[in-house]
């Protein structure tokens, strides 16, 4: 399978709004209360897409063999505070696999689509910051999940240094 990430240009968001805010996806199905929480997130996104705070993103399969949607992501733009310092950061604001595909292996390097959407979206991070100011890569993994938390320090992501915090952040000086 080779991923197609298409971002949503508000038009299109808006032609899609009624099916976006449906079941686009397989919600996880091992906890009911999880996949709620994950729909909820999906609409909230969608609607700070549609007022232009997050760019929504739809993975598909490039060779149409699955036509459901494989994964959302958005990505936006923010800061973290280090010091009293305001950094520039892009904020990983959502990100949900479909269930039904969570361990299907990738073109070109047969990791799962977990890993190889996640590394997809640091590429386009990195491919921003080359027109943007970006120094950190931010995002919060829901509850603290552990599964979650190990997935994003595999990536080099650590809790902000700041008592309570549930935020994570990666050096963007670490993707080159």
């Amino acid at each position: 399978m080779e991923l197609e990430l298409s971002a949503y240009s508000l038009a299109t968001l808006k032609a899609n709004e009624k099916f976006l805010l449906g079941k686009p996806i397989e919600f996880y199905d091992k906890d009911s209360k999880r996949a709620e929480i994950e729909k909820i997130l999906l609409e909230l996104t969608v609607k700070q897409a549609l007022k232009r705070n997050t760019k929504l993103y739809r993975v598909k399969d490039k060779s149409n063999e699955i036509s459901e949607n494989l994964a959302f992501f958005a990505i936006s733009v923010g800061n973290i505070s280090v010091n009293g310092k305001k950094i520039p950061s892009a904020v990983l604001d959502y990100f949900i696999l479909n269930n039904k595909y969570r361990k299907f292996a990738c073109e070109p390097d047969n990791y799962t689509l977990g890993i190889e959407l996640f590394r997809e979206m640091l590429s386009i991070i990195n491919e921003l910051s080359n027109h943007i100011a970006i120094r950190y890569i931010i995002l919060e993994p829901l509850k603290k999940e552990e599964k979650l938390v190990k997935f994003y320090k595999d990536f080099g992501f650590d809790f902000i240094p700041e008592k309570d915090t549930t935020w994570m952040y990666l050096d963007i000086k670490e993707l080159n």
